[in-house]
């Protein structure tokens, strides 16, 4: 049995039960009930604490384990504050002591010191053999040596440079172990039954490649290669030290040759994926969030109806939960009652019912409620039952297990050893002092287990991925490991169907008549700027995908038109941006963050352009037309457009196109012949049987509405006339791509043609 299952059957704890996982935080979180707390900054709320307290009892349950008492950690700094914060967690131990000691309860942080033997248990068996590879507490080893003075305890271990720590434990309970050994000792006697130098030799080839998932192609072949070699697939591993590899792994398994030991996290899982859908929902209300709730096919009007701040008991959310069909079990409710039957996944059934009991007369809102259980069933592990062969493990779960082959990938710097989140309440010289585990202590550990786990293998491929500068663990060189090879993944492991990319030739427009068509400003452009776009986009009519990206352009324009339709000048800055923030609320009327920060942004950035817009009224110019659609015909061909603004004073028109970006391509001045933008000319066509004195201007709205007259407009009316007539001679042509890649940047086609940043 494992070490931690014997410990439980080992020791019992008179007249009282543990306390539950959920039941303890709520206990401690009693205990934390008074003034001085608060200097901890630790937030006491429900649904804060659940994370919380986590540290609070880590910090509770290593002192424990290690025999260190509270108090003495003092000695080990000199800043008063760090004594006053050890002041308030030992008050916080003591009255967490008083209420489980009220409630017949204890806890794994008061284990050692109320543990009694289990007699019925330890008297059972004549002797006790312990194969150990890893670490032992104080509390650990004091509870052998109990069990030693009734029965003998055989420890067998092997010694290194990397568990020293260890050695010397063993070395004040009166046990010299010699170094780089394989010894069997007598705990109990204190005396050495048999040892061998260990002079297992690690027989490993160290495999480079460039990306870090070009290391599972490379994983695949030495598990083939092993296999070949006559090693069975029950004996081989694939050890994952990151762990988050896991998921790429599982999609590249077509043949379902793995087993994940580790199981698989409920929280990847669709049913999880729901419920944490409709909390991002109840959290932020953006439209990112009613996307999702959409995306899963949830019922929205009935989420909408909800309202996430009320107040309930916790089976109020799982009566919602059950109504929205959220919930991977069974309940049965009524206006008066609730059942549950165990259908559906068990451990969300258990997780219920106990929910239910802790939380009987608490009440929070919904929100909170499903934070909470978002956080505990997303703990929960379902077990990996597809029969693969080849064993996928973490390290720590490969404590004490031979295998002849091993495989294990990410073996870099940062990744082996793994490094532990940064303790809380101490640092490494106050731990040092107490002779608690030091980072070093753990990492040295973890060492061990992988030399362990390479001497007993015959054959072990050990793969690191190069990339974005990543080196090689050091431990390897600790392990004596310095040659590598530079291997090319076989991508056909991972990808073993035929390329679907067929090479296009540059598609032939046989018939093209440019009478037929009614054209506008963007499609002359684009028609100018590339042929291939718009044979995609006006011949074969594809369409981009929708984007939930906000449209700057598009809105300023919506917003600039409403602030005019009822008015034709403002003579008040003030007036003029109340206004446009009222018209912005309207216009954008989310209110996630983005929204809100967008809003925020056009409103301080417009200022410039109100103030240039003011004196231009105080001018005599006023408003008479806005986003005013036109159509006409210009050298033969028809076109159309739709004018943003047309002002007037007593005796001139003014043209007006608004503009959020540069201008310094549509109003170039300079070799002509590369304008592609001849949307202003058109309009002064268009416009001459209207309008005699007449000037069109871009407004550049976030250059302070600067007003910018067109340069050299009749040089670009004769080029526009040349474009159409050349339009009028062609029959066919060619959708080439163009050769100003820039553009294909930003083009909604960049994917068919193969450019871009895809490439």
């Amino acid at each position: 049995m494992r070490m931690d299952e014997f410990e439980r059957r080992a020791t019992i704890i008179p007249n009282k039960v543990m306390v539950d996982s959920l039941e303890r935080v709520l206990y401690l979180r009693e205990a934390t009930n008074f003034k001085r707390f608060e200097t901890l900054k630790l937030d006491r709320s429900l649904v804060r604490f659940f994370t919380k307290g986590d540290a609070i009892f880590k910090f509770f349950e290593e002192l424990a384990q290690e025999g260190v008492e509270i108090r003495s950690l003092a000695e080990a700094d000199a800043y008063a504050e760090f004594d006053r914060d050890l002041e308030i967690l030992q008050k916080v131990l003591d009255n967490y002591r008083d209420i489980l000691d009220q409630k017949g309860m204890s806890d794994r942080a008061f284990l050692p010191k109320e543990y009694e033997l289990n007699l019925g248990f330890v008297d059972e068996y004549s002797h006790y053999e312990i194969s150990l590879e890893g670490y032992l507490s104080n509390y650990e080893l004091e509870l052998l040596h109990q069990i030693g003075k009734r029965s003998d305890v055989i420890i067998e271990y092997t010694t290194s440079k990397f568990n020293q720590k260890m050695v010397d434990r063993f070395q004040e309970y009166g046990i010299s172990l010699p170094q780089d050994s394989v010894v069997r000792f007598n705990f109990s006697q204190k005396y050495i039954i048999d040892q061998r130098a260990n002079i297992s030799n690690i027989d490993a080839q160290l495999l480079q490649v460039e990306e870090r998932y070009e290391q599972i192609a490379v994983a695949f072949a030495k598990i083939d290669e092993f296999v070949s070699m006559g090693i069975e697939p029950e004996k081989i591993v694939l050890v994952v030290p990151d762990e988050s590899i896991v998921d790429t792994l599982l999609l590249y398994d077509k043949y379902h040759n793995l087993n994940f030991a580790m199981g698989f996290s409920y929280s990847k899982k669709a049913p999880y994926k729901r419920i944490e859908a409709l909390y991002n929902y109840w959290q932020t209300y953006s439209k990112d969030s009613i996307f999702l709730l959409k995306r899963y096919r949830m019922d929205i009007e009935s989420i909408m109806k909800i309202d996430a701040t009320a107040k309930s008991s916790i089976k109020g959310l799982f009566r919602i939960l059950d109504e929205l069909k959220l919930l991977d079990s069974i309940l049965i409710s009524s206006d008066t009652t609730m059942e549950y039957q165990n259908i559906g996944n068990e451990q969300i059934f258990e997780k219920q019912l106990s929910f239910i009991k802790l939380f009987e007369d608490i009440e929070l809102s919904y929100r909170d409620w499903l934070s909470i259980w978002c956080r505990e069933i997303a703990k929960i592990t379902i077990d990996d039952v597809r029969g693969g062969k080849i064993t996928v493990m973490g390290l720590l779960e490969t404590r004490g297990i031979e295998f002849e082959g091993v495989v294990v990938v990410d073996f870099n710097d940062g990744i082996v050893p793994a490094t532990t989140s940064k303790d809380q309440f101490l640092n490494s010289s106050v731990r040092a002092f107490a002779k608690l585990p030091t980072q070093q202590d753990r990492e040295s550990l973890q060492k061990q287990y992988y030399k362990r786990l390479f001497e007993r293998a015959s054959k072990v491929a050990i793969i690191y991925a190069s990339s974005e500068n990543r080196l090689p663990s050091k431990f390897l060189y600790e392990l004596g490991i310095y040659h590598k090879d530079r291997v090319s993944p076989q991508l056909s492991l991972l990808y073993n169907q035929p390329s679907q990319i067929v090479e296009l030739k540059d598609p032939i427009v046989e018939q093209f008549n440019a009478l037929d068509t009614t054209w506008s400003a963007s499609r002359l452009k684009v028609y100018l700027e590339c042929r291939r776009k718009y044979y995609y986009r006006y011949i074969e009519r594809l369409k981009a995908p929708k984007s939930d990206e906000i449209d700057e352009g598009a809105i300023l324009h919506m917003v600039l038109d409403q602030l005019f339709a009822h008015r034709d000048h403002y003579s008040s800055q003030s007036d003029m941006q109340r206004d446009i923030k009222i018209v912005l609320e309207s216009v954008v009327p989310y209110s996630d963050a983005k929204s809100d920060y967008l809003k925020l942004l056009w409103s301080e950035r417009l200022k410039g352009f109100i103030d240039t817009q003011i004196r231009h009224f105080d001018m005599g110019w006023r408003v008479v037309d806005r986003e005013r659609d036109i159509e006409g015909v210009i050298g033969g061909l028809r076109f159309r457009g739709r004018i943003d603004r047309i002002d007037q004073n007593s005796s001139d028109t003014l043209v007006i196109d608004y503009k959020s970006g540069s201008i310094k391509e549509a109003n170039r001045s300079k070799n002509l012949e590369n304008l592609k933008d001849f949307q202003m000319s058109i309009y002064d066509y268009m416009l001459s049987p209207i309008y005699s004195n007449r000037t069109l201007v871009y407004s550049q709205i976030f250059e302070n509405g600067n007003l910018e007259e067109i340069t050299k407009l009749e040089e670009k009316n004769e080029l526009l006339l040349e474009h159409i007539d050349q339009l009028k001679k062609t029959d066919s042509f060619v959708a080439t791509k163009c050769e100003e890649l820039h553009r294909c940047s930003y083009c909604e086609f960049t994917l068919l043609c193969e450019r871009g940043q895809y490439i």
